[in-house]
């Protein structure tokens, strides 16, 4: 690929010349390069991969569609992702982390803290937090509130008394817009 810069004759060109060379436009370069091959076919994998990213098409032309959303996705605009449109096609083609769940404030009792760090490249919009006995048994579910100071930060504040915290589990699942999710849990 070669970046023609200054050159007048080439100045707003596009598409092929000749046989063998296409110009074009990518954030405001222009770009000379070969002229792409066909594909014989795709593999199975390139085929769940176009899938994937026909679906965030669909859901970023859907998201112009809602003033709303499409606002909200306007405060994600940076130089990678120069609209609200390609900010939420990324956003469907990610999904959040959950770096991790902290229980150092839970030690059995109604009203005891969980921490929980969720991230996402856009946002993370809920946090679902579960809370399983050691036989087995959901004791409690529900979901976390963002921590006001910090945006990558949620607190789940446990309504149910466990006496026997010693094998609980604690799962969390983290969602963003597009409804992606990331998982991760602790055991006691």
């Amino acid at each position: 690929m070669s970046l023609i810069k200054g050159n007048p004759v080439t100045k707003g060109a596009s598409g092929m010349l000749g046989d063998t060379v296409v110009f074009r436009t990518s954030r405001g370069q222009l770009q000379m390069i070969n002229k792409p091959g066909k594909r014989a076919s795709l593999s199975d994998k390139q085929k769940v991969t176009v899938s994937r990213f026909q679906d965030a098409i669909k859901y970023a032309k859907k998201v112009k569609t809602l003033p709303d959303v499409m606002k909200e996705y306007e405060t994600g605009i940076n130089p990678k992702k120069n609209s609200a449109y390609h900010v939420a096609l990324v956003d469907y083609l990610n999904s959040p982390t959950v770096d991790y769940v902290k229980a150092q404030q839970y030690t059995g009792g109604a009203g005891d803290i969980v921490t929980i760090k969720a991230r996402d490249d856009f946002k993370v919009v809920r946090v679902k937090v579960e809370i399983i006995n050691r036989t087995g048994k959901v004791l409690e579910h529900g979901d976390a509130e963002r921590f006001i100071r910090k945006p990558f930060i949620w607190k789940y504040k446990v309504s149910v008394a466990n006496p026997d915290i010693k094998g609980t589990v604690i799962k969390v699942i983290a969602f963003d817009r597009p409804g992606n999710k990331g998982a991760g849990e602790l055991v006691l």
